[in-house]
C-alpha cells in the first residue's frame, strides 16, 4: 500500500476563457484556465472527517499540471481563499503538457488550505495558462488534477517504480513519451512481462485507437494525427517495434524516415539541422526494426545515422546538440542532454545490432570504438558528486538530473553488454544512488533542466523542474544496473 496520497481539489469558480485558436486540449481530458482578476481560479477540498483527521498535522505539496503548451514565463500566485493570505508562487517557464509544478506548504499552511481553499492567479505571463481539471470520469489520472501531495514514503525508489508503471508517468507523444516507454520497457527483465506489458498497453491507449490510428497533439498543442512532425517524434517506435511488431504505425514511420533521407542526401534530419536527438530517436528505432524484421538495409541506415551525428556533432571533448548544414554552425555545446541523446542512441543502436544477424557489419566496430571514446570523455566531465552540469563544461550551470540519468544509463547498458569495462558500471551505480535522492515523494525526478523551448538563457539560468521524462531516463539507469 502506498504511503503517499493525492488529495484532489474541487473547482468552485473558474474563468470562462476559450482555448486559443489552433490549439487543443488532449482529447478525452478536461482543462481549466488560470487567469487573474475576474479570471482567477478557486479551489477547495471537501474531505470526509476521517480522512481530514488522517492527514492532520502534515505538510504537503500543492500541485498543478499543464494542459496546453506554455511558451512564456509566468508566476501563479497562491492565496488562501477566505483570509487572502499569500502562500507563495509557482514559477512556470516554457512548460509542456502533463508537466507538474508544485509549491511546498508547511503544516500550518496545509491545514489552512484544507480549511479555507485557495485561489490561483497568473502574474507576469502574457500567454494563457491552462491546467488539467479533476478527471472524475477517468481513473488513474489523479496526479494531473490540482491536488495536495501528502505523506512520506518508506522508499522513493519504490514510489518511482509505482509512478512509472501507471498513467502518472504519461508525457506528450514523441521524444518525451519515448523516454518513458523506453524506461518502462527496460524493466521487462527486472519485473517481468506481467507487470510491464499492461502499462505499455495503458500508455499506447492514450495515443492509438482500436484501429491503430495515431491520434495526438504535438508539442505546440496542435493536432498531429497520423503524422510525425519532427524526427524527435519517432522515439516511441523503438518500443512499439519490439512489443507490437505488426503495428500499422511502423510503416508510417519508415515512410517518414525514407522521405527525410531522400530530401537530405541520406541524413534523416529536420530541415538542414543535424541534431543529437536523432542518435536516440532515429538510429535506435531503426536498429530495433532491423533486428525485429531481419532487414539489412535498416541496420546500415541505423549505423549511417549515428555516423552522421558523430561526424557533425562531436568535436574532441565536446558534443553539440545541433549542427546547421547550410551555415556550418554549431549550437548548444556540451549540453548534458545532447550528451545523453548521443550516448543512448549510440549504445542502444550498437546493442541491438550486435544481438542481430547484422553484428558483423563493418560499421558496428566503429560504433564500439566510439562508445569507448565518448564514455571516457563523459566521465572526465563529471562533477564531484558524480553527476553532470546542465552544460557539462560549465559547472556554474548546475547539475541536470535528466542529462545525468541519460548518460549514466548509456554507461550502464554498455558495461552490462561488455562494451565497456566494469568500472563504468560502478560509475553508473554510484550515480543511481545520487539521482535517487532527487526523486519526489511520489517518485518523479526533480532537478531536471527544462526542455529547451526557452533557449540558451533558460538553460543557463539554473531553472529546474519535475519531469516524468526524466523519470523514464532514471528507470533505464535503474534497470541496467540491476
Amino acid at each position: 500500500m502506498r504511503q503517499i496520497q493525492y488529495l484532489p481539489a474541487h473547482v468552485i469558480s473558474e474563468s470562462k476563457a476559450s482555448v486559443p485558436a489552433g490549439k487543443q486540449i488532449t482529447r478525452g481530458w478536461h482543462a481549466i484556465h488560470v487567469g487573474e482578476g475576474q479570471e482567477q481560479l478557486n479551489l477547495q477540498w471537501a474531505l470526509p472527517e476521517e480522512q481530514r483527521q488522517q492527514v492532520a498535522g502534515q505538510a504537503s505539496r500543492l500541485r498543478i499540471s499543464i494542459a496546453l503548451d506554455y511558451r512564456d514565463a509566468g508566476l501563479v500566485e497562491v492565496y488562501l481563499q477566505q483570509s487572502h493570505v499569500r502562500l507563495g508562487a509557482i514559477d512556470i517557464r516554457y512548460a509542456y503538457v502533463f508537466q507538474l509544478f508544485e509549491l511546498a506548504l508547511s503544516k500550518a499552511q496545509t491545514a489552512a488550505v484544507l480549511n479555507e481553499g485557495i485561489r490561483l492567479e497568473l502574474k507576469e505571463g502574457k500567454v494563457p495558462l491552462w491546467v488539467f481539471d479533476v478527471q472524475e470520469d477517468a481513473p488513474g489520472r489523479e496526479v494531473f488534477a490540482p491536488h495536495l501531495l501528502m505523506g512520506e514514503p518508506g522508499s522513493r525508489v519504490d514510489e518511482a517504480l509505482n509512478t512509472l508503471l501507471s498513467l502518472s508517468s504519461l508525457q506528450p507523444f514523441g521524444w518525451m513519451e519515448g523516454c518513458v516507454l523506453d524506461g518502462i520497457n527496460s524493466l521487462q527483465p527486472v519485473l517481468g512481462e506481467n507487470q510491464v506489458n499492461p502499462i505499455l498497453d495503458l500508455h499506447f491507449s492514450q495515443f492509438f485507437n482500436e484501429q491503430g490510428d495515431l491520434l495526438y497533439e504535438d508539442l505546440h498543442g496542435q493536432q498531429a494525427d497520423g503524422t510525425f512532425t519532427t524526427i524527435e517524434a519517432t522515439l516511441p517506435l523503438a518500443v512499439i517495434a519490439q512489443y507490437r511488431p505488426d503495428h500499422s504505425v511502423i510503416g508510417k514511420a519508415l515512410d517518414f524516415f525514407e522521405a527525410a533521407s531522400r530530401n537530405n542526401n541520406g541524413a534523416v534530419i529536420d530541415r538542414s539541422i543535424v541534431s543529437a536527438e536523432g542518435s536516440y530517436t532515429v538510429a535506435y528505432p531503426l536498429a530495433v526494426m532491423a533486428k525485429q524484421f531481419q532487414r539489412r538495409e535498416m541496420a546500415e541506415q541505423a549505423i549511417a545515422q549515428v555516423r552522421i551525428r558523430r561526424d557533425c556533432l562531436t568535436r574532441e571533448q565536446h558534443v553539440y546538440l545541433r549542427y546547421q548544414l547550410d551555415t556550418q554552425t554549431h549550437t548548444f555545446r556540451s549540453w548534458a542532454r545532447a550528451f545523453a541523446w548521443y550516448c543512448l542512441g549510440l549504445v542502444k543502436t550498437c546493442v541491438e545490432l550486435k544481438t542481430s544477424p547484422f553484428a558483423d557489419l563493418a560499421g558496428v566496430e566503429e560504433l564500439e570504438a566510439e562508445i569507448v571514446r565518448i564514455a571516457q570523455v563523459a566521465v572526465n566531465w563529471r562533477q564531484p558528486n558524480g553527476l553532470w552540469s546542465c552544460f557539462v563544461d560549465d559547472p556554474a550551470t548546475g547539475i541536470d538530473t535528466s542529462g545525468s540519468a541519460g548518460i549514466s544509463a548509456a554507461l550502464a547498458l554498455a558495461a552490462s553488454q561488455g562494451l565497456l569495462p566494469d568500472a563504468y558500471m560502478a560509475v553508473a551505480r554510484y550515480n543511481l544512488a545520487e539521482l535517487s535522492a532527487s526523486l519526489s515523494p511520489d517518485g518523479i525526478l526533480t532537478g531536471v533542466a527544462q526542455h529547451n523551448a526557452g533557449g540558451m538563457a533558460l538553460q543557463r539560468s539554473g531553472y529546474r523542474v519535475l519531469s516524468q521524462m526524466g523519470l523514464g531516463l532514471w528507470a533505464q539507469l535503474y534497470a541496467y544496473t540491476q
